[in-house]
């Protein structure tokens, strides 16, 4: 596991300065703090810092081919590595370490930026090839390793995160106002815009070529199968023995492996193919203390599967302190992120860390079986569209005058999102369940004119052109792989758990698994609304009983109490009118009152001010350059 950087010049008479690519790596130490490389020929600077994972000697990069022609700088995991190494080795290839990286520069001497289509893992990668003066940037099927391109009248340049690109001079850091919307309306930016303008995310399942006399082209090398619905021949073994191989694949390590265990069915299920697969599995569970916290709580669950499968468990407090560590949080994520479950991902990373170099989770599990209750929500959201127009409204109105419950939660909140979704498209219609702000009208004038284009719905849009076509289900999981997965899961656990230089792995987001599984039709998925049916009878022997009957509660903590109590302070500073008109982007007097309904308890408007509360913190630092304030240090 490592971070990437590097740049071309377009002027091949143009030396690349050593020192910028050095501030490059520098600001991403943090991914891998294990050694360092670097490539600088003439116009071209490629860079790594390595984690080291697999062939602990002899995997330091750059990696070249025989004949120095290509250079490759890589960042994660290619799982079937050996395999791809015997064929390459019967094939009259001779390689000079034992690590997976090498695989790729020859696999490129046979097929090009082909390369991608064997590789079964994650990763972000550029390999530059000297003689077709090409270089080729590549990411995983899913998006699990990020990759940021700028490209300008300069040259190409790029980083598995933002704060290299600044660090190295490539971003203006201009706020792209159209993309950041979207942080507000879902908790995320979506691809491959960012927050800044003139910077990219490479979109996941594609590759990028870039030649200096002919620019870059952008394609896609592989898409969640969306062909016609089809059962599976005994789909609950299916279910188990591919995600038991998945399992096996994804431990693949020359370091011990550790796992999340948060006693939801995901993480169990991966945990109870650790157990099986054999060797000693220490898990590590999250508890969370302060108000609010029974609600939270999932250690008995976690404890009863140790104790099925004799599993090591240590339990992590999360404390509601944040206000001590969200500076260093919202840092590590590169970009502004609204999901409230960073901070018990973050004191999980942290201690596992200490003893660990990679963990298994179950992060996709919701995605490939249908765990979400918007799941079930769109199909009965498009019957509740055919209520006519006005008793929507009515009922809507009326929902939105219901108090949240004294215990928090979620509930009443996503029951009044349900009543007032609308929209002429099935994207539209999901994207309005997802919408956090609801009817709010946060932002300054200024700003909603910069939003009026409606990229984020454009983004959805543009993703449900590709979508399976029957049921109401695997259309929404096609739309989840396509914005929520990549965006916000998988760009949570990367950056988080790359700040505590720890490798994160996630069977359940393996395209073999996905290719199999996906293909199942809406009823074998969910049954009888019941989430994830397939998934729950197929662990029904290995898990406890308790596990098929408790709520889903999310890897998220009591965030709607924590900032009516122990973080209210932290909220009215962060958000107070004199800082949000200094900011000039949101309506101060919107700001108060949903401050105001949210303490009362007359609606739960924790998602918006969580996205608030970390955007301005992010703000100070990336754009104003200041530090928190003094009680967050």
């Amino acid at each position: 596991m490592c971070g990437i950087a590097g740049f071309i010049h377009h002027d091949r008479t143009r030396p690349a300065d050593p020192a910028r690519l050095q501030a490059m790596l520098d600001a991403i130490r943090h991914r891998g703090p294990d050694d360092d490389g670097a490539h600088v020929e003439g116009p071209v600077a490629l860079g790594m810092r390595r984690l080291s994972i697999i062939d602990l000697a002899g995997g330091h990069q750059p990696i070249y081919d025989e004949s120095r022609r290509r250079v490759l700088v890589f960042n994660g995991e290619i799982y079937n590595y050996r395999d791809l190494r015997a064929g390459l080795t019967s094939r009259g290839h001779r390689l000079a370490t034992a690590s997976d990286t090498e695989t790729i520069v020859h696999l490129h001497e046979e097929v090009g930026p082909d390369c991608v289509q064997p590789l079964r893992g994650m990763f972000g990668f550029a390999l530059w090839d000297s003689e077709q003066r090409e270089l080729l940037l590549a990411r995983d099927r899913f998006g699990i390793k990020p990759l940021y391109v700028s490209i300008d009248a300069e040259g190409i340049s790029f980083a598995s995160e933002l704060k290299a690109l600044h660090a190295g001079g490539f971003v203006r850091r201009e706020l792209d106002w159209e993309a950041l919307e979207g942080l507000f309306r879902v908790g995320y930016v979506a691809a491959p815009r960012t927050p800044f303008k003139g910077v990219q995310k490479l979109e996941p399942g594609h590759v990028l070529t870039w030649r200096p006399s002919t620019g870059a082209r952008v394609r896609r090398y592989w898409d969640v199968p969306t062909e016609a619905a089809h059962e599976l021949p005994h789909a609950e073994e299916e279910v188990r023995q591919r995600l038991d191989e998945s399992v096996r694949a994804h431990l693949v390590s020359d370091v011990p492996v550790a796992a999340f265990l948060s006693g939801g069915l995901d993480s169990s299920s991966v945990v109870a193919s650790m157990a099986l697969a054999g060797g000693t599995v220490h898990a590590f569970t999250a508890r969370y203390e302060g108000s609010g916290a029974d609600d939270a709580d999932e250690t008995g669950l976690a404890r009863a599967l140790a104790d099925r499968y004799s599993i090591d468990l240590t339990v992590v407090p999360v404390e509601p302190r944040v206000d001590r560590i969200l500076q260093r949080i919202v840092s590590a994520l590169d970009e502004p992120l609204g999901d409230e479950s960073v901070v018990p991902t973050w004191l999980l990373c942290e201690e596992v860390a200490r003893h660990y170099k990679v963990a298994l989770v179950g992060t996709g599990g919701d995605e490939l079986f249908g765990g979400y209750r918007r799941h079930l929500g769109l199909a009965a959201a498009l019957q509740w569209q055919r209520v006519p127009a006005g008793i929507r409204r009515a009922v809507s109105r009326g929902a939105r005058m219901l108090p949240e419950p004294a215990a928090g939660g979620l509930g009443v909140t996503r029951l009044k999102r349900f009543l007032g979704s609308s929209g002429a498209s099935l994207p539209a219609l999901y994207l309005s369940l997802q919408n956090r702000m609801g009817p709010l009208d946060l932002f300054t004038e200024d700003i909603r004119a910069e939003i009026a284009t409606g990229y984020t719905q454009r983004a959805f849009e543009r993703h449900a052109l590709g979508a399976p076509v029957d049921g109401s289900v695997r259309p929404a999981l096609y739309l989840d792989y396509k914005t929520y997965l990549p965006e916000d899961l998988l760009h949570l656990a990367d950056r988080i758990s790359m700040a505590h230089s720890l490798e994160l792995r996630t069977p359940f987001v393996d395209h073999e698994l996905v290719e199999k599984l996906f293909p199942m039709p809406d009823a074998t998925r969910i049954g009888r609304g019941r989430p994830k049916r397939i998934l729950r009878e197929a662990q029904r022997e290995r898990l406890t009983p308790a596990h098929f009957t408790a709520p889903k509660r999310g890897f998220v903590g009591p965030t709607a109490m924590w900032l009516r109590n122990e973080l209210a302070d932290v909220l009215a500073d962060e958000l107070a009118p004199d800082r949000i008109k200094e900011l000039g982007y949101f309506d101060h007097r919107v700001i108060d009152r949903i401050r105001a309904e949210h303490a009362a308890r007359q609606q739960n408007h924790e998602s918006v001010l969580w996205t608030l509360l970390c955007f301005s913190t992010w703000h100070r630092e990336v754009m104003e350059g200041t530090a928190a304030p003094a009680h967050r240090v």
